[in-house]
């Protein structure tokens, strides 16, 4: 593993972008693949083709393999709700985004993890098949836009917070807002009952 530059990037190897995304978004090896194999293993004990892992052995795994070992380390996956505006998020509780693409192939979909993180005030794409980590040039702003475009593209986006924090993922305001309209749905269908 190397570190590119200041800071901590993994490059892709086989299929592990799993470990790779971990490790990036923690700055440090704290995974390994046999690590991963043992999560995998225990979410499916006795299993000959395990659904968590490739069974060629070269990675593959899935959010379930990701989310255990987040919480061995006290944190905790939150999928983004896609009809939330990516600036409702809390930046300042969050430990980082994780990233899910899909690729389609002639027989089969292909898909890929990466991390994106905020490094002394500065947001950056940590994407393992990246040599090198590419800050978002308009910071926030640009941030808020990639994250957009990977959700209109059909893309899973997932927030990485400490545990106990999967309360504060959203601002209050647009939780006071999103609560407020539920309010308004129930009482506007509660008059229109007869």
């Amino acid at each position: 593993m190397e570190a590119g530059g200041e800071f901590y990037h993994e490059k892709q190897r086989w299929q592990r972008c799993g470990v790779h995304t971990l490790n990036n978004l923690f700055q440090k090896e704290v995974f390994t693949k046999e690590h991963f194999d043992r999560i995998a293993n225990a979410l499916a004990p006795g299993k000959f083709l395990n659904p968590h892992k490739s069974m060629l052995g070269t990675g593959n795994y899935d959010i379930n393999v990701l989310s255990m070992a987040l919480q061995e380390k006290k944190y905790t996956i939150k999928w983004f709700d896609k009809r939330k505006d990516p600036s409702a998020v809390n930046l300042k509780v969050i430990l980082g985004f994780i990233i899910n693409t899909k690729s389609s192939r002639i027989l089969w979909n292909s898909y890929h993890w990466f991390a994106i993180k905020n490094i002394n005030n500065k947001w950056y794409n940590f994407d393992s098949k990246k040599g090198t980590p590419e800050e978002f040039k308009e910071g926030v702003k640009g941030l808020y836009g990639y994250l957009k475009h990977i959700l209109d593209s059909g893309n899973q986006v997932f927030v990485v917070v400490p545990d106990g924090k999967a309360d504060e993922v959203y601002k209050k305001d647009d939780i006071d807002q999103a609560t407020n309209q539920m309010e308004g749905l129930t009482v506007k269908e509660t008059k229109a009952d007869p």
